[in-house]
């Protein structure tokens, strides 16, 4: 079973750690020549959640076709990145393998679709939490749940999902498979509109939001005004978002979101994939997003006070 994982990040450092245990081969795309060498040579580092460390060596590239065809290609890149990232598709796709988006915010699949199609495609989302502490070492900071799907649009049969999933609990994930795929990516953007950009603009780790009521207060209007989006466009999310917000910032409650991570590695976010995304959306359908409004702008304008120009 060989299985390439496109983004060395923080989620890519977990995969990487946990899916060795069910691949006979596994690999690394990274776009930067000088980070896959380095990796090809460390190895990758996970920190577990009972602090100990858990050490592996991976194959890490910047030229997919080097790799040749996998049966299963991971993206785990930001979604500000998914456009790029997606010319490596068509060799690791090339003998029939499927490619999953495991990435926050919505338009990750259409980006992908436009470059291999959405036939061979599946979507999921996962939650836990993990810390980036340098070039291929992490921190797995709170556990959660791994759901995956298939899109609209995809040809995946059943029982390959099912055995995809059966794959990732054998790889020690939580993971489950559900109906309505897109719903479940709609579920998680409700908690990271309310989560990342809070973190962001305040430097707490996402357990502190509980604790700063004045937080609080933003985080849940944002998290409103994204569910009335959402129910205006038809998706059925799941009930009580704002208890899955406090549910996620419980379990995950050491963990800076990927967003803090970004601001203080004064990298772009993702906020054009998220919080935007609320704000595009409830423009298009006379949905008012002032709260979302506002923080996308102060996430912008934090990008443009650490970034040479605009991501």
């Amino acid at each position: 079973m060989k299985i390439a994982i496109i983004g060395p990040g923080a989620l890519g450092c977990l995969l990487v750690v946990w899916l060795q245990k069910v691949a006979t081969e596994i690999w690394l795309v990274d776009y930067r020549p000088d980070r896959a060498a380095y990796l090809q040579a460390q190895g990758i580092r996970l920190i577990t959640l009972d602090d100990q460390e858990q050490h592996i060596t991976v194959n890490c590239t910047c030229e997919a076709q080097d790799i040749g065809p996998c049966d299963l290609t991971i993206m785990s890149v930001k979604a500000h990145q998914t456009r790029a990232a997606a010319q490596s598709l068509p060799p690791l796709m090339a003998g029939g393998g499927l490619a999953l988006t495991l990435q926050n915010g919505i338009g990750n699949l259409e980006q992908m679709a436009a470059v291999v199609g959405p036939e061979h495609l599946l979507a999921g989302v996962i939650m836990h939490g993990v810390t980036l502490l340098e070039w291929g070492q992490a921190r797995h900071a709170g556990p959660g749940k791994t759901i995956l799907g298939i899109p609209p649009g995809s040809q995946v049969r059943p029982e390959q999902l099912a055995d995809w999933v059966s794959r990732f609990v054998a790889a020690g994930f939580d993971c489950q498979s559900a109906a309505d795929i897109v719903a479940v990516i709609w579920d998680k953007l409700l908690v990271n509109v309310g989560i990342n950009p809070l973190t962001a603009l305040t430097r707490l780790p996402n357990g502190g939001l509980l604790e700063v009521s004045e937080a609080w207060q933003v985080t849940s209007a944002a998290v409103q005004e994204a569910q009335a989006v959402a129910q205006a466009v038809g998706i059925a999310i799941s009930p009580d978002p704002l208890n899955r917000v406090r549910q996620v910032c419980r379990a995950t409650a050491r963990n800076r979101s990927s967003m803090l991570q970004d601001v203080l590695a004064q990298r772009p976010t993702e906020i054009e994939a998220l919080n935007g995304q609320i704000v595009v959306l409830g423009q298009k359908l006379g949905v008012p997003t002032p709260v979302n409004t506002t923080i996308t702008h102060l996430i912008r304008a934090l990008e443009r006070s650490y970034l040479p120009s605009p991501p």
